[in-house]
Formats: C-alpha cells, sequence, structure tokens
C-alpha cells in the first residue's frame, strides 16, 4: 500500500470515531436513550455479522476457536438486544427497569469475556461434529436459563437499586469480571504466535476496551450518566476489534490460522507414527533409533548407559480372566507407574505387546536395578491402593548396560536374557547380565 494511502486510513481510522463519539455525546444530551440504543444496536449488528461471518467460513478455517467466539459474541448480543429493551424510559418493563438492565449486562459482560477466555485454550483445535453440537446445545440453553432466572424466576442478584446506583454485589462481579479479562491478556500474550501479531492486537485492542468498559459501569451512581456513555461507547469498541479480528482471519488473511490447524494436524500425526497409541511412550523405529542415537552419544563422551526391560507376569491371565479391554487398561497402568518413576529425560518405549524399555540416561546398571526396583515397588504401592478391572500383577526385568566393545543390538539382546533369567528365577526379580 502506498505511503500517502496509509497516512489517509490511519488519520480516517482516528477522525471517524472520534467524531462519532462526539456525535452521540451531543445526542445524549438530547436523549440519552436513544444515543445508548444506537450504541448498543450497533454492538449487536456486529455480534450477529461475526457470527454469520464465522459460520460461513468453517469450510476454510475449521477451527473451533473462531466458532466458540462467534457464538459466544452472538449469546452475548442477544442478551444485550433485551438489555435495550429494558432501558428505563421505553417503559417495556415497569419501575425494575434499571435493575434489569444491570443485571443483563453483568451477564452478558460475563459470557463475552468468560468465552474469550475459554477460546483462547483452543486456538489450535480443528472443529469436530461432537464439539458443533456441544456448543449448539449449550450456548441456547445458557441463555435461556439467564432469561428465567431473571425475567422469571427473579432469582439472580438485584444489581441496582434506585437511589443507590450499583450494588456492592454488582460490583463484585464486575471486578471478577476484570480479573477475568486481564487473565485472557496473559493467555493471549502467551499465544501470539499462533493467531498472529495483527490478530493478537485486535484481541488486545478487545480486551483493554472491554475492561475500560466494565471499569466506567462500576463508577457511576446513576444508570444515565456520561459515564455510563462512555461504557457503552468502550462496550462497542470490544465488538468492533473482535470484528476486525474475524475480518483478519476469514477474509483477508484466513491462512494464519489454519496453518497453525495443519502445523498442529502435522504434529499430531508425525507424534501418532512415532509412539504408542496406548501408552503415549515411543514405539517401532522411532524408539530404536533414541536409544541408538544416547547409546552413540554415551559412548563418544564415555558416559553410562543402561537398557531395562519390563514385562508384565502372565499377562495372557489378564486377557483370559478380564478381557482384553483390561489388558490394555493394565499396560496403560503400568505406563504411568514407569513414566513417574523415571525422569522426563529418560527414554521410555514399547517393546513389545506387554513389555516396556527404558534407558535413563547416564545410569550405570547398579543404578538401573535400583530404578527397576523403584519401578516394581511404586506398582504394588499403586495396586495395593483399590481395586481394578484387571486385577493385581507383577513385573520382571532384565538390565543390562555399555561396554566398550558392545554395540546396540547387543546390549538388548543382553537385557532379553536377563529378562528371560528373571522369568525362570520366579518371576518378580530384576536379573542383570553385563
Amino acid at each position: 500500500m502506498p505511503k500517502n494511502s496509509k497516512i489517509t486510513k490511519a488519520v480516517l481510522l482516528s477522525i471517524v470515531p472520534v467524531a462519532a463519539a462526539v456525535g452521540l455525546y451531543f445526542l445524549s444530551l438530547y436523549s440519552n436513550i436513544l444515543s445508548l440504543t444506537l450504541i448498543e444496536l450497533t454492538s449487536v449488528i456486529f455480534g450477529a455479522c461475526l457470527f454469520v461471518l464465522a459460520i460461513s467460513t468453517t469450510y476454510l478455517a475449521k477451527n473451533s476457536f473462531m466458532v466458540l467466539l462467534a457464538t459466544v459474541f452472538l449469546t452475548s448480543s442477544a442478551l444485550d438486544f433485551l438489555n435495550i429493551m429494558s432501558y428505563q424510559g421505553l417503559n417495556l418493563f415497569g419501575s425494575q427497569a434499571a435493575n434489569l438492565s444491570a443485571q443483563l449486562w453483568v451477564v452478558a459482560r460475563f459470557i463475552q469475556i468468560a468465552g474469550m477466555f475459554a477460546a483462547a485454550f483452543i486456538i489450535k483445535k480443528m472443529l469436530t461434529k461432537r464439539f458443533t453440537i456441544f456448543i449448539s446445545i449449550f450456548f441456547p440453553l445458557i441463555f435461556i436459563i439467564i432469561v428465567l432466572s431473571i425475567f422469571v424466576f427473579k432469582i439472580f442478584p438485584v444489581s441496582f437499586a434506585d437511589g443507590q446506583g450499583s450494588i456492592l454485589a454488582k460490583n463484585i462481579i464486575e471486578y471478577s469480571i476484570i480479573a477475568l479479562a486481564l487473565g485472557s491478556v496473559i493467555i493471549y500474550t502467551v499465544k501470539r504466535k499462533i493467531i498472529g501479531r495483527h490478530n493478537y492486537l485486535f484481541t488486545l485492542l478487545s480486551i483493554s476496551f472491554f475492561i475500560l468498559s466494565e471499569l466506567t459501569s462500576i463508577l457511576p451512581a446513576d444508570s444515565l450518566g456520561l459515564l455510563n456513555l462512555l461504557g457503552h461507547l468502550f462496550k462497542l469498541a470490544s465488538f468492533y476489534f473482535v470484528f476486525r479480528f474475524f475480518i483478519e482471519t476469514n477474509i483477508r488473511d484466513p491462512f494464519t490460522i489454519l496453518f497453525n490447524n495443519l502445523k498442529g494436524t502435522n504434529e499430531q500425526l508425525q507424534f501418532a507414527s512415532t509412539h504408542d497409541n496406548l501408552t503415549g511412550f515411543l514405539s517401532g523405529k522411532s524408539m530404536i533409533e533414541e536409544f541408538k542415537k544416547q547409546f552413540e552419544i554415551a559412548k563418544r563422551f564415555e558416559k553410562q548407559f543402561s537398557v531395562i526391560i519390563i514385562d508384565i507376569d502372565d499377562f495372557s491371565r489378564i486377557n483370559d480372566q478380564f478381557g482384553h479391554p483390561a489388558g490394555d487398561t493394565a499396560l496403560s497402568f503400568l505406563a504411568d507407574i514407569i513414566k513417574n518413576s523415571l525422569r522426563e529425560v529418560d527414554i521410555k518405549g514399547r517393546y513389545g505387546g506387554d513389555a516396556f524399555i527404558v534407558a535413563p540416561l547416564e545410569v550405570d546398571s547398579a543404578n538401573a536395578i535400583a530404578i527397576a526396583q523403584k519401578i516394581q515397588d511404586n506398582l504394588n504401592a499403586s495396586l495395593l491402593q483399590g481395586e481394578t478391572i484387571f486385577g493385581k500383577f507383577q513385573v520382571s526385568v532384565g538390565v543390562s548396560g555399555i561396554r566398550s566393545d558392545r554395540t546396540i543390538e547387543e546390549i538388548f539382546a543382553k537385557a532379553e536374557q536377563a529378562l528371560l533369567k528373571s522369568k525362570q528365577s520366579g518371576e518378580h526379580s530384576v536379573t542383570l547380565i553385563m
């Protein structure tokens, strides 16, 4: 874009909002209700449009984050529309109009920021049919519950009283909402690389104006003051920047989140191709390659290297007595025991049907035996804590370690020999063969 065009755009983006705000202020001097109604209707339109935009472009991004955020703002906009209907001066709800308006404002703002907070955790999640069904049921249900609690059962906390202004309970909720907004800023800042620089800026501006809107709603002593007008303008700005975020993401630059979705999918596929689906441990060729790499490092720098093979004793009994699903649960249970008994850096792999192989880095054979016994002890202690669908079981262990004239294949072979000897000696034992 030419430099002059950028300057012109920047000037317009600065002047137009200010001019609109000034115009609405003077309009409020004539009719406060009319100015507030125009502001709120504009934000409702923004909310409805971004929902339509998100739904219309799901075929491209297929992102749960976008759909959740759009649904949240649609729900918030629907409550804001009810808020417009409850304004004092319209005489639709009698003397309780001010309280109803305050209640609807609070709950709409809570849904808005809670949705933005929750959406931050699923930025990279692909849209699924189950998730679509969930939000299609959850948000209409939430909307119905809110409407019933405020208009029918009248169990929602009183938020405004004539002559008193905002009630303490409302202010406490507002401060809690602000705290949630500040938490959202932190999360989106951590994840700013995922959504992209421009999108992060729009999100940050939206939350910032949201916080300003909440602060102004706490300060005024009446429901029709200047601060109240500013609060609605700040809230409109919050909606506007989320709308800009949707325009940027779904129309101008739809590939940022789409690329991250694909990247996340590729990472999941890569993990699935190198790890065992049941236990999450390394498996197959990737497991062997990792063992070889760490073995070569140990040889080159004269470090210790040990291999431990762990096998469930009489595993066929579990399958025969309790069924194969119980056998899978037992394997997963043992995998958790092994993982919690080792360090994060230690290599962990599934070596066969009911066998696991681990290599605690820079550990000699004596300490490897101690680790193997620790795994056995932790397994026994965990099994004693309660009933399981697979009953109780024990494991036998074989250990071997590095020698200057030995290859990794030979270490595996020695560890297997040690495991066989443990099985022959009566099971639930640890054998070392160097």
